[in-house]
């Protein structure tokens, strides 16, 4: 009987013993579970939290860059406000680096990098504010400066327009100062001197040509030393020149050939002026032309017939 008392205590301290070290291991079971859940809970907040830094960081950076560009459209003397802004540019961009690089952010990171975003953002604000401000400052000055240039614009109008003027005045004096040869008579002298009436002669007895002419009124002209130059132009347009007594003169910028030239002092006394022009060899049949010349400008011309 004894003995039986002493196998069932045995087997009830037993059985208590196998329950309490069940009842154990449940205990720890559930706590390690528990210790996981709440690992794994903290390491999804943590990363949640980072991923959100993450996107903060880069919201700023952008709105950083836009805030560069705004800077830059304000003109060169803004540089040092573009270079401010550049600095912060480099210090978010380093910030989201160090982010991208840490695996698993601690609570001490975690208000590092709030702290930080939270100064961006109130640094970001206050620049923007900055801009607006220099934004506006530089439309006051830009309408100012547009109507000081369409001031301008107009003032180089009205000058440009009396510059018009004055040249168009100054050309109608010049075209009034050109010399006018009138009355022009083309005669050939024979070889016995006798002078023969034009304007159609025979080539046989034209020894040289007497050209005859005055000079118009004009008060506009200069009076002075004015040099004259006679062309003798062939049926065909060729010039016929005489070998000592010939040369070169510019009209338009251009030289011109000449078959005489005469000097002579012009006073607005409607003078008279006389050439007298030989040729070796015969005149060729035909019509001839005479061209006068003075300061660059044709005063006159006649035609004569050789048969």
């Amino acid at each position: 009987m004894e003995s039986q008392n002493q196998e069932r205590r045995r087997f009830l301290l037993i059985f208590l013993i196998v329950s309490l070290v069940t009842a154990i291991l449940v205990l720890l079971y559930l706590m390690q579970r528990n210790y996981n859940s709440q690992k794994q809970e903290y390491e999804k907040l943590m990363a949640d939290q980072k991923n959100t830094y993450e996107k903060d960081l880069k919201k700023l950076q952008d709105d950083l860059q836009e805030q560069i560009q705004k800077a830059r459209r304000l003109g060169e003397e803004k540089e040092e406000l573009v270079d401010s802004l550049q600095k912060v540019f480099k210090d978010i961009q380093a910030d989201r680096s160090n982010l991208r690089q840490t695996l698993q952010l601690t609570q001490s990171q975690v208000k590092q990098y709030k702290d930080k975003i939270d100064a961006y953002e109130i640094l970001l604000r206050q620049k923007d504010k900055e801009i607006e401000k220099l934004r506006e400052t530089a439309d006051i000055l830009y309408k100012e400066n547009t109507k000081l240039k369409d001031d301008k614009n107009e003032i180089y109008s009205e000058l440009s327009e009396e510059k018009k003027q004055r040249e168009k005045l100054q050309g109608k004096i010049e075209e009034a100062a050109i010399l006018k040869a009138e009355n022009i008579q083309i005669n050939a002298l024979t070889g016995n001197g006798k002078e023969i009436s034009g304007p159609q002669f025979r080539a046989s007895r034209i020894e040289k040509l007497k050209i005859i002419f005055n000079l118009a009124d004009n008060k506009v002209a200069k009076i002075g030393n004015k040099d004259i130059y006679m062309r003798v132009l062939e049926p065909a347009g060729t010039i016929l020149i005489n070998p000592s007594g010939s040369g070169e003169f510019q009209v338009d910028g251009q030289s011109m050939r000449y078959s005489s030239r005469q000097q002579i002092l012009f006073d607005n006394s409607r003078q008279t002026v006389d050439f007298e022009f030989a040729r070796t060899g015969q005149y060729q049949a035909g019509r001839h032309k005479i061209e006068l010349y003075c300061d660059g400008q044709r005063i006159g011309y006649g035609t004569f017939e050789v048969r």
